[in-house]
């Protein structure tokens, strides 16, 4: 008998008390690659599981971090599931690791939200007698999150820029700030791409990136590392503002 094995890994950023999703990056290891999860109607009904049980442990994940007053920056995450040959699974795993803006979670807080995470709609209609782990683990906002073996979300090699278009705006007005820029670049990507999804971006008035910490695995590439991350997983549109004041890299979705 040949087990199923699912490998799938995400990087997010949050804003606001509620740990709301800024932007989420999710990946499927296939063939020893880390590839873009791309899911649509025609997706097989068990990967559709296996990503609705990472998503849901997730959304519990952050929501009962802000109800116990602890505000997130970004964090990644990892599944592991294996299933038999019937796809009956036999055991999955779930962490995630989480850089904080404030708070500092007591025993008690990682406790609770290590059992929250374990009651989501999806994991409770999993099997009691599979093997089910779930973890967190939170770091300071001067440190960053350990990400064990998922490896890096950086491309030391240099991506393709082929396929990837480039729009340069100078708007009148100026815009004010970051979410006024985004309104812009989103505008440009709803005609280019019309589905699409946010990779990675950049803000020169706050030199604040997404995915954060991403140019700390990338010093030994002359590219910034939120656009080696956005190209190397897909996107095929890059949206410059004023020369690099903010920089946007979007995917196109097929749903």
């Amino acid at each position: 008998m040949t087990d199923r094995h699912f490998h799938l890994r995400l990087s997010c950023n949050y804003e606001s008390k509620d740990n709301n999703v800024t932007d989420l990056a999710v990946e499927i290891l296939l063939d020893g690659e880390w590839k873009t999860l791309h899911l649509n109607v025609k997706s097989p009904g068990f990967l559709l599981l296996v990503y609705g049980l990472f998503s849901c442990q997730h959304l519990y994940m952050r929501t009962n971090s802000a109800e116990r007053n602890l505000v997130l920056e970004s964090a990644t995450g990892e599944l592991k599931l294996s299933a038999d040959e019937f796809w009956a699974i036999k055991s999955v795993a779930v962490n995630f690791n989480a850089k904080l803006k404030s708070g500092r979670p007591s025993d008690d807080d990682i406790a609770y939200i290590i059992d929250r995470m374990g009651h989501c709609p999806v994991s409770t209609n999993i099997p009691a007698n599979i093997d089910k782990k779930s973890s967190v683990n939170f770091a300071a906002a001067d440190t960053v999150p350990d990400t064990a073996d998922t490896g890096s979300f950086s491309n030391k090699d240099g991506p393709d820029f082929s396929n990837v278009e480039t729009v340069s705006l100078h708007p009148e007005p100026s815009p004010a700030d970051y979410q006024i820029a985004i309104k812009i670049a989103n505008e440009v990507a709803d005609h280019k791409l019309e589905t699409h999804m946010l990779l990675s971006w950049y803000d020169k008035d706050r030199d604040f990136e997404s995915p954060q910490h991403a140019t700390e695995c990338h010093s030994n590439s002359p590219l910034p590392c939120y656009v080696d991350y956005g190209v190397y997983h897909g996107a095929t549109l890059k949206v410059d503002i004023e020369d690099g004041r903010f920089v946007f890299l979007y995917l196109p979705v097929d749903f």
